[in-house]
């Protein structure tokens, strides 16, 4: 959407909002705008407005500010509307049990991927600590998994939002690269990345398609790469995570008798 349309106080309280939610604990006005770059006096009736919305709370004695709890308020509303995070529940914890390792839930947004939900495994060690975190889908299993049964055209424009862009100092977007995991991921239902965005895990993603075959999230599962899975390792994980995805799918009105050849293909082909 064109820049014009854009508001300039607008963008700048979601940037106050953001630097706020980076740091643990409170700033003060000065701090604040040494990191944003706003005028004091623009700053502080940002402040003052979002402090009126209960978005900031502040510390009159101390005079600092810090995120308040209407962002949790609206951040439980946005997950209340995520049908998906409410169904896929029972579904993680029995991923996680088969597995033994860490299950989250992702969903694409503004051409990342966003992380929902986690379930653990009493064996698995802990490997998403925050919720809420954007990555890269190019690579990521979870947006790998994702863009691989989006239509051409919308997969084009994720490509073009993520083309130069670079992922904690890893590898930028290899566009024949990633053509080639989606047709992979086409043909056996699940991605496999190692060690691309986080280099001590190795994650294995399925798409949970609604009705009209549409990705809506993915499920993957985390392993420590270190740990040095072998390939039949990964291959089972593989198909206990595109089983359960399938699973979700058709419980989210996915139906493969709508095209039973196509699609079992792409989702079924590895047994």
């Amino acid at each position: 959407m064109s820049e014009r349309y854009v508001i300039p106080s607008v963008d700048r309280a979601i940037e106050v909002l953001e630097v706020l939610s980076s740091h643990h604990g409170s700033l003060s006005l000065a701090e604040l705008g040494r990191m944003t770059g706003i005028p004091k006096s623009s700053l502080f009736r940002i402040l003052v407005t979002l402090r009126k919305h209960r978005c900031v709370v502040a510390d009159d004695k101390e005079r600092t500010f810090r995120l308040g709890s209407r962002l949790w308020e609206l951040g439980s509303n946005y997950l209340d509307q995520f049908e998906i995070y409410h169904a896929a529940f029972e579904t993680m914890r029995a991923l996680a049990e088969e597995t033994g390792e860490t299950v989250f839930l992702g969903q694409l947004e503004g051409g990342e991927v966003v992380y929902t939900r986690r379930v653990e495994s009493p064996k698995s060690i802990t490997v998403v600590k925050k919720l809420g975190q954007r990555a890269p889908v190019h690579c990521t299993a979870t947006g790998i998994a994702m863009i691989s049964h989006l239509p051409e055209r919308e997969l084009q424009r994720i490509l073009d939002l993520n083309t130069g862009r670079e992922s904690n100092g890893y590898a930028a977007l290899d566009r024949d690269l990633l053509r080639a995991r989606v047709t992979d991921v086409r043909s056996k239902g699940f991605a496999v990345v190692d060690g691309e965005y986080n280099r001590e895990l190795l994650c294995i993603s399925a798409p949970v398609l609604d009705h009209n075959r549409v990705p809506q999230a993915a499920l993957t599962v985390a392993t420590l790469s270190t740990q040095r899975p072998t390939q039949e390792r990964i291959e089972v994980i593989g198909r206990q995570v595109r089983s359960r995805a399938i699973s979700l799918s058709r419980a989210n009105g996915f139906r493969e008798a709508r095209d039973a050849g196509l699609v079992r293909k792409r989702l079924m082909s590895v047994q």
